[in-house]
């Protein structure tokens, strides 16, 4: 059967179509035909021929060359009916390859693709597999590398875990230590206070002692200095009292002084010439010493008798 496909392809369909007939109702079969020669070329022949050209020009080439079992199974499913209606049993539709008429090699070409493009399936699943297999091996050679590492990612484990456990106990001991350090500081700080604070009493009350002491002390002292002046004030007027008075004390103390300055300057007692009381140093030196001398002897008889008083002596010539 020449066939027309949806991409203008013209192949040749190999066909063959099995039919039943019951003995039963062959004689309507024959009555209604007249022999079955006639009944194929007439009536089975375009009847198929029309239903596989049908489905064909919905079908591309490689589509009917794909499909032709799915095909087969339906055009058997649907000419069933039609073959009922003329009292004929459609037993199987068989299907062969197509292939191409006058020695034509497009369909040939169609199959060389269709080969070249299984191959580059099959080659798309081989790479496929093999690199799913080349996966499956590293990661088995990764599992295996796992497992001969395990000890020692165990071991690291178990030591970060014990690293990070003495961490913690060293933070909790520091803590520890830093709370112990500031409860000491504090009553070190307090016995510090405690003790500075009895010692500055202590302090306070030996220098109130002391004070009170000193106070004592001096006004004992006091006491002691003020009788002290008081005997020798009483030691001085009695030895004044005793030597003349105050006022013979005053004469003997000038006197003392004048005969120092007279010592020291080397000056005469009595001057060699004596013009009067009143005539020049010497007159003035001779009236001194007779003020003195009248003075000693005025305080010896018990009387006072002013400088002015004292008669001046002769002039002489």
């Amino acid at each position: 059967m020449s066939l027309i496909t949806k991409d203008a392809f013209e192949p040749v369909l190999p066909l063959s179509v099995v039919v039943h007939i019951d003995y039963m109702k062959a004689p309507l079969v024959v009555q209604r035909f007249g022999d079955i020669k006639r009944l194929v070329e007439q009536t089975l022949d375009p009847m198929v021929s029309a239903y596989f050209k049908n489905i064909a020009q919905t079908k591309t080439l490689i589509q009917l060359l794909q499909e032709r079992s799915d095909i087969q199974r339906k055009s058997g499913e649907e000419m069933r009916e039609k073959f009922n209606s003329y009292s004929l049993e459609l037993q199987e539709v068989l299907i062969g390859t197509p292939r191409a008429a006058n020695d034509q090699n497009s369909i040939e070409q169609i199959l060389i693709q269709l080969r070249e493009r299984q191959i580059a399936v099959e080659k798309v699943e081989t790479y496929k597999l093999q690199e799913r297999a080349a996966i499956q091996e590293r990661t088995l050679r990764e599992k295996q590398a796992l497992a001969e590492q395990q000890a020692k990612i165990t071991t690291s484990a178990l030591t970060i875990e014990i690293s990070e456990n003495e961490g913690k106990a060293q933070l909790a001991r520091t803590r520890q230590e830093a709370e112990t350090i500031q409860v000491t500081a504090k009553a070190e700080a307090e016995k510090v206070r405690v003790g500075g604070q009895g010692e500055a009493d202590m302090i306070k009350a030996i220098a109130l002692a002391d004070a009170e002491r000193i106070k004592a002390t001096g006004f004992a002292d006091a006491e002691k200095v003020r009788a002290i002046g008081r005997a020798e004030a009483e030691a001085t007027e009695k030895k004044v009292a005793a030597f003349g008075g105050p006022d013979y004390q005053l004469n003997s103390q000038v006197l003392m002084r004048f005969a120092e300055a007279v010592e020291n300057g080397r000056l005469p007692i009595v001057p060699q010439i004596q013009i009067g009381a009143s005539g020049g140093e010497k007159g003035a030196a001779n009236g001194l010493v007779e003020m003195m001398l009248s003075m000693i002897v005025a305080d010896r008889v018990g009387r006072q008798a002013p400088p002015d008083a004292i008669p001046a002596p002769d002039e002489e010539d």
